[in-house]
């Protein structure tokens, strides 16, 4: 049974901490940074989190897809960025650090133009997971299938929700 796991009172207060995180975590001095949004399931987190930074941005979407259902498949990249990221910090905004794939296969593409760093940022990680440089809201110990806050059930729903809902894996 699906029931509330993360409120809206716990994700605000946690996604603003991340942004005074990004905003000078590599970046003493204050530079501006591009924030790219990986759509579709961290649009809600991404404008939250750029909205609370304490730094300019330059703002970009990419899309991949790496789900088939709810089963991993290989990360295809649906929409790539439109500016320039040469020379610059840059932040990939993902909503969960599963197994690594779609973040490192974005890394990956990104390297090839020449950003000064790249750094991942989601709100949640698998505690199965891990990847030194990323910056996380949640760390996942039992949650199944998330739902809500930008996160869609397996019909494409519910991403408007505020909150996260979802099944923990001993229920």
């Amino acid at each position: 049974m699906s029931q509330v796991l993360f409120t809206e009172e716990e994700i605000q207060p946690r996604v603003k901490s991340l942004a005074i995180q990004a905003s000078f975590q590599n970046n003493p001095e204050g530079r501006p940074v591009v924030m790219i949004g990986v759509l579709n399931g961290a649009f809600m987190f991404f404008s939250d989190l750029v909205r609370n930074m304490e730094v300019d941005c330059e703002i970009d979407f990419m899309q991949a897809k790496s789900y088939l259902g709810q089963v991993q498949d290989r990360v295809e990249i649906l929409k790539d960025i439109s500016i320039d990221i040469k020379d610059k910090d840059v932040y990939i905004v993902d909503d969960i650090f599963d197994s690594g794939n779609t973040i490192r296969r974005l890394i990956n593409h990104l390297k090839d133009k020449g950003p000064k760093s790249i750094t991942p940022i989601t709100l949640f990680k698998r505690h199965t997971s891990s990847m030194d440089e990323l910056i996380y809201g949640f760390n996942l110990e039992n949650e199944a299938w998330l739902v809500g806050y930008g996160l869609d059930n397996t019909g494409g729903f519910k991403r408007n929700q505020p909150y996260i809902t979802g099944q923990l894996l001993d229920d």
